[in-house]
């Protein structure tokens, strides 16, 4: 995979970039912490989304080296609960895209273990590819 050059230069360029890509506006969270105490991934998480939304709004680039993005399973649960109407799985997302695009992969294929390619269903792979993999 080509990495496409995004250097990016400071915290505010990382903020304006994730909301280009998602569409919403992180300086909304008010840090009420719903978004973490329904998240059906947190306990494998090393940040809660509350924690990942305020590091976005600080535009620390630790967001972009923390595994919480590649866990989020996107089932939206954070986002229905948002009192401020946050899509938090976007922004997950957003994270997940620049990380992509700076040539880190998250899913390797020629890494995957032949038993594993057999076991597991293939519905959950072809998953798996879609959003780890560029």
């Amino acid at each position: 995979m080509t990495a496409i050059n995004m250097s990016i230069k400071n915290g505010q360029e990382l903020i304006k970039i994730i909301r280009e890509i998602s569409g919403q506006n992180p300086y909304l969270c008010m840090q009420c912490g719903i978004c973490s105490a329904g998240c059906t991934g947190r306990g494998y998480m090393d940040r809660s989304p509350r924690q990942i939304v305020r590091m976005i709004q600080m535009g620390d680039f630790k967001t972009l080296s923390s595994k919480s993005a590649w866990v989020c399973s996107t089932c939206l649960i954070c986002t229905a609960r948002c009192p401020r109407g946050i899509d938090i799985a976007r922004l997950m997302e957003a994270l997940r895209v620049i990380s992509q695009r700076q040539g880190n992969e998250a899913l390797v294929v020629e890494e995957i273990p032949a038993e594993l390619v057999e076991q597991v269903p293939q519905i959950a792979l072809i998953g798996g590819f879609r959003k780890l993999s560029v």
